[in-house]
């Protein structure tokens, strides 16, 4: 609570807004609501948080649904590229951007992970990464192979790099810029095609699925704590594995 708090007077200075004195009013968290680029799932946690705040200090604002209510639209908190929009960014992409976009969408990278990567990091004898996971305080390494076209991209990004220089030496606002930059060179934003870092790591685990990749592999591949979250990423549902058990059926042959 006490983070939320500290926190949204930057927040309402970037959707425009003054913070008055010792108040909060309606207006600013419609400044939020509108002009943030969050998604609805991110809206609902800190705006609870905050509503609870302003019930205790008796903010009459915290009784009116109206100023609570989240953005309308289609929910966005899972999205998934398809193959030709990932290709096309990809395509569209150049310099950092495209490193971005390889190691987010055909290595399922983190955006912090790639972020922390550093050119000591990268392996090319061995064609693989030593990733640090999420974690304020530092998460845990892992060690992964690298998608083909990695390598190709990789290999560019650190010449003239020493082994502690950071590959996109950027913070986490740059690396959106610059994911931003990508997707409206690649037509996608133009078509109201939105691309996050985590619909770019969501893409590369549905797609790597449909192409054989098993659930383990994806599993170790994203460093996920277990599959249960590897199968929400990806998106599989019911229509997806009642065609996985009708392939499974055809293999094993009529059953009596």
């Amino acid at each position: 609570m006490r983070w939320e708090l500290l926190r949204f007077p930057r927040l309402v200075g970037h959707a425009g807004r003054e913070l008055a004195p010792r108040e909060v009013t309606s207006a600013m968290i419609f400044g939020l609501r509108d002009n943030v680029r969050w998604e609805k799932a991110t809206f609902a946690l800190h705006f609870a948080a905050l509503r609870q705040f302003l019930s205790w200090a008796e903010n009459p604002i915290s009784t009116s649904r109206r100023v609570w209510s989240l953005p309308s639209g289609e929910p966005s908190h899972r999205r998934w590229l398809t193959r030709a929009q990932l290709l096309r960014l990809y395509h569209a992409s150049t310099g950092r951007a495209r490193v971005l976009v390889t190691l987010e969408g055909l290595n399922g990278l983190r955006r912090v992970e790639v972020l922390r990567l550093r050119a000591q990091d990268i392996s090319l004898d061995e064609d693989c990464l030593r990733v640090l996971g999420k974690g304020r305080n530092g998460g845990k390494w892992r060690k992964v192979p690298m998608f083909p076209a990695s390598r190709a991209v990789l290999k560019r990004a650190i010449v003239g790099l020493c082994p502690l220089d950071q590959v996109i030496p950027l913070s986490r606002s740059g690396a959106d810029c610059l994911l931003e930059r990508a997707a409206r060179a690649a037509g996608l934003t133009k078509e109201g095609v939105k691309v996050s870092h985590h619909d770019l790591r969501r893409t590369f685990g549905r797609l790597a699925h449909i192409a054989g990749m098993d659930l383990i592999q994806l599993k170790n591949l994203y460093g996920h704590a277990s599959v249960e979250m590897t199968v929400h990423y990806i998106g599989l549902d019911s229509d997806t594995m009642r065609a996985g058990l009708e392939r499974l059926s055809v293999s094993l042959g009529p059953l009596t």
